[in-house]
């Protein structure tokens, strides 16, 4: 199938933003990647902030449409099924040739860009939700603690997993040679532990 124009200006622009960060990256640098001309990137985004929030949002929705297949099945919450809600549409995205985008965004969500707009929509809609369901764990935490806890499991999944490679890398130079699967086993221990907060009794 034929890509048109402005999806190879998306993915091009994606590419390099991964790469290099999107601070670094010039329209003209986006168009030679995609084989077009500067007149081309003018005339589907008009600016390069234009173009940043079409990469956002260029694969907001997968991550979304499998997140809330996963909530919906959530029945009886615990923080093991909240996490893997967290994880699975992330690794997902990245086993189908999403990893670009994941690391752009763990970029944006490490420097609070503006640019994360579109993401932080559907995340506060998703977040509600997460918020329901955490709030059935026992014990059971306020909102500001699970606000904060949603968001450190962001941030380390977007981590991790938007680059693997790197993590197996330094983990390999500890001692421990870890497949992707060990490396995501772990993400999805640490995570349900940030989800899950302190055992019962311990605030400290």
């Amino acid at each position: 199938m034929t890509v048109g124009t402005e999806e190879r200006l998306v993915r091009a622009a994606e590419r390099l933003f991964a790469a290099r960060g999107v601070a670094a990256v010039s329209l003209r640098a986006v168009m030679q990647e995609a084989g077009t001309n500067v007149a081309a990137v003018h005339y589907h985004f008009g600016s390069k902030a234009a173009l940043v929030d079409a990469v956002v949002r260029g694969r907001r929705d997968q991550i979304t449409e499998a997140r809330d297949a996963l909530l919906d099945a959530v029945e009886v919450p615990d923080a093991r099924a909240l996490a893997l809600a967290f994880i699975q549409p992330v690794l997902d995205l990245v086993e189908s040739g999403g990893g670009d985008w994941v690391r752009v965004i763990g970029q944006l969500l490490e420097t609070n860009d503006p640019a994360l707009t579109p993401i932080s929509e559907t995340f506060y809609e998703r977040n509600a939700r997460f918020v329901d369901l955490m709030s059935r764990l026992e014990p059971r935490p306020d909102e500001d603690t699970i606000a904060f806890r949603l968001t450190q499991a962001m941030g380390l999944t977007l981590r991790v997993l938007g680059d693997l490679d790197r993590v197996r890398a330094l983990m390999a130079g500890a001692g421990a040679a870890w497949t992707a699967r060990q490396v995501v086993a772990q993400l999805t221990d640490v995570v349900t532990a940030v989800l899950a907060g302190p055992p019962e009794g311990r605030s400290d």
